[in-house]
């Protein structure tokens, strides 16, 4: 079920403060389950390094800080990560665990230190995950959290099919804030991007993270152009968030519930399923 989060109290106005700092790396394979406003119970799958954060975007928000390898080569990185069996035979085990203390998790969701479908086995991965999922955990959902940027690839495209709530980001319509909020890669094509997410529509849940300061995507021009090519995109449905944890930028600040209430109801006038997480 969607969280649609707190209203202030009546006559005051909750004036959003930029939250603390970033937060470590995460260390192993699985990681939780944490209680997550969209995901419930989720047990985080991190299929990325330890040691480094592998993304092939700088988002200024992230919660992990700067990214500390920028780059889609997976020849760069591919020898950090871990093996698919590995992250299967943990998976397995850890269900097994949860499934006999009565505790099985919500979501199992692929998340972590970067940009998980970046791994070249992500494919196998994925559908290795939902086998478990279904063998050890049928009652639980399967979801990723992804960034876009590989979604124009016909075969990462079948892999987050196999998942109940594939989640991909969209924070702008616009290219050039596109750079420079989320700070892509150089090989990534925000053209293609959006290839990708239309050609996936209706199978997707989008996401996007409003901010201002340093950036502000929240605007009422920036908005108007967001939510003509979200309508373009016509995801399944739209979730709509702020600052929740410290940004790599400290410049950032956290855009009002108000704002984002205003922006889902915009979504909702275009016929469109929106939902502001404050």
């Amino acid at each position: 079920m969607p969280d649609v989060g707190r209203a202030a109290a009546p006559g005051r106005t909750a004036v959003p403060q930029t939250p603390a700092e970033t937060i470590p790396l995460q260390r192993g394979i699985l990681y939780g389950p944490v209680l997550s406003r969209r995901l419930g119970r989720s047990l985080g799958l991190n299929i990325l390094p330890d040691e480094i954060k592998v993304c092939s975007m700088d988002c200024r928000y992230c919660q992990y800080s700067w990214t500390g390898m920028l780059s889609t080569q997976a020849a760069l990185f591919s020898g950090f990560l871990p093996a698919k069996e590995q992250v299967l035979s943990e998976l397995r085990g850890e269900l097994e665990r949860l499934k006999g203390a009565g505790t099985p998790p919500d979501t199992l969701t692929f998340s972590g230190n970067g940009e998980a479908t970046l791994h070249p086995d992500f494919p196998a991965i994925a559908a290795g995950v939902v086998s478990l999922r279904d063998t050890h955990a049928s009652g639980c959902r399967t979801a990723i959290l992804s960034n876009s940027t590989t979604v124009h690839l016909p075969e990462i495209r079948s892999a987050l099919g196999l998942l109940d709530d594939p989640i991909l980001k969209l924070d702008t319509a616009r290219e050039a804030t596109f750079k420079a909020l989320n700070g892509p890669a150089k090989e990534v094509d925000f053209g293609a991007l959006l290839g990708g997410l239309r050609t996936m529509g209706g199978n997707l849940i989008l996401q996007a993270l409003f901010v201002r300061g340093t950036v502000d995507n929240s605007t009422d021009e920036e908005v108007a152009d967001w939510v003509r090519l979200v309508k373009d995109i016509h995801p399944r449905s739209i979730q709509i968030y702020t600052l929740d944890r410290g940004p790599a930028d400290r410049g950032l600040t956290p855009v009002p519930g108000d704002r984002l209430r205003a922006i889902a109801s915009a979504l909702g006038r275009e016929g469109l399923e929106a939902y502001a997480f404050v």
